[in-house]
């Protein structure tokens, strides 16, 4: 069963909702009252755009708990949710590089009902929220904060003139991490990678004696 559900869990990151309304359906087979289960097959008939199926879905689950939050808000929001047709994704492989990408657990997280609404390859946005750096959605939407030291390199870095791209690389109701990407480095000696154990525009020339 574990296993089924992590599968389920995959799926739904993956944005593959056909599969996610396939497994989540052979979980709820074996506990029809399973509402994390319930809540991920209602969520994928949204995102297929099959809305009454979804409204059923989430009723269902507010007949076990009538308080779930995560069904209360979704259910709230059904009538304009249009599915992911719009979502921008990725083209992201993963595939790390030494000194030009990271990944990154986000601290000071979101709600659990926003981290649930997020994909695998989600594009997000970074920006400057005091001392750190605040990941958002495209919309807006606060997703979490870099961690301290990531939030001061990425600020230095983005200052030189450094770009990046960033996406969800994967998600659960209480943590997110993330996959960033160095893009564009300034052109200037000395500037090294990112994520390189130098520090990023650190001068390299010899002192004169």
């Amino acid at each position: 069963m574990k296993d089924l559900q992590s599968q389920a869990i995959a799926a739904s990151l993956c944005a593959d909702w056909e599969t996610a309304i396939e497994l989540n359906t052979q979980i709820l087979a074996e506990n029809p009252r399973n509402m994390n289960a319930l809540n991920r097959l209602a969520r994928a008939y949204t995102e297929l755009g099959q809305k009454e199926s979804a409204k059923m879905v989430y009723e269902q689950v507010l007949q076990i708990d009538k308080y779930n939050s995560i069904a209360i808000k979704n259910l709230k929001l059904l009538p304009s949710k249009n599915g992911t047709s719009d979502l921008s994704l990725s083209p992201e492989d993963f595939i790390e590089e030494s000194g030009l990408t990271k990944s990154v657990a986000l601290i000071k997280p979101a709600s659990k009902e926003i981290l649930l609404t997020l994909n695998c390859k989600q594009i997000i946005v970074f920006t400057k929220k005091g001392k750190l750096i605040s990941v958002n959605k495209e919309d807006g939407t606060y997703i979490g904060c870099l961690p301290d030291d990531m939030s001061l390199k990425i600020s230095r870095c983005i200052q030189s003139g450094y770009k990046y791209s960033a996406c969800i690389k994967s998600t659960s109701d209480s943590l997110t991490t993330i996959f960033i990407r160095e893009i564009k480095r300034p052109n200037r000696p000395y500037a090294i990678p990112s994520f390189s154990r130098l520090t990023p525009l650190r001068d390299k020339r010899p002192k004169s004696k």
